[in-house]
């Protein structure tokens, strides 16, 4: 299985030696590595330069944005599955791709966790286990956290006219509309830099809107937030010290019973 990362940078040559590096130690054997670069001037092109025997491709020059640099690495891959590690992103360890070919993927998206900075500390960020429309919609993947697999791009690329949500869109058209499948692996996949464009809250949420606006009627809407009113406030239960109590209770109970039969 030919297994297909792609690094886009833009004058973030700190950020770019952490992601490359990570890819270029990898174990796995059967690994294509695309690098494209929006014609950095702070010697970002430089380094590439100096690890082009590894690459299967690479470029630096001018783009319109991040989504048109992965557009352009979309064109120039050729695995079974593309992994998009955006400079500032790195894998949590040289065996990563070798782990995920183990789980022996077939379907369509196969994502994992990653890691995300919280006041200093590094905390594992956990994806939803199951998909839905309802699931897909009211949360976020990473797509540093998904392995997308080659026919997702057949028809279809991320779509420039969102600055900071066109990954989210794709995974979403994908899993909603072209009902591809779906698979979440227990496998901690890299480090996420929460330094980048999405993170702007607001126009994350503007974007989020024009989307929903765009493709779902508002009989939909409503339901939908119904739905994730409702999620929050069962998670909320779930967390509560006397739910806690009462399935600890309840374990102990069903423990003691097995004892006695």
């Amino acid at each position: 299985m030919l297994v297909s990362i792609i690094t886009i940078n833009y004058n973030d040559l700190a950020g770019l030696k952490k992601t490359m590096s990570s890819v270029l130690e990898q174990s796995y054997a059967e690994l294509e590595y695309v690098v494209i670069d929006g014609g950095s001037t702070d010697g970002s092109k430089e380094y590439i330069e100096c690890y082009q025997e590894s690459l299967a491709y690479w470029v630096s020059e001018p783009d319109s944005g991040i989504y048109d640099a992965m557009n352009k690495g979309i064109d120039q891959a050729s695995g079974d599955y593309l992994l998009f590690m955006n400079s500032g992103d790195w894998l949590v360890d040289n065996l990563v791709i070798e782990k995920f070919v183990g789980f022996k993927p077939v379907e369509d998206l196969v994502y994992g966790c990653h890691l995300a900075e919280q006041n200093i500390l590094w905390s594992r960020q956990y994806p939803p286990m199951t998909m839905s429309t309802a699931i897909a919609l009211t949360n976020t993947i990473n797509h540093q956290s998904i392995f997308y697999a080659s026919c997702i791009f057949e028809n279809a690329r991320y779509n420039l006219n969102y600055k900071i949500l066109a990954d989210w869109v794709l995974t979403n058209n994908a899993i909603i509309f072209n009902r591809s499948t779906t698979r979440y692996i227990d496998l901690l996949i890299c480090y996420y830099d929460l330094n980048g464009v999405s993170s702007d809250f607001n126009l994350r949420h503007k974007e989020r809107k024009r989307y929903l606006k765009e493709n779902f009627n508002p009989l939909f809407l409503s339901l939908l937030k119904d739905y994730k009113h409702l999620h929050t406030q069962h998670q909320a239960l779930e967390s509560s010290f006397l739910v806690k109590i009462a399935k600890w209770i309840h374990q102990k109970r069903n423990q003691l019973l097995m004892t006695f039969k």
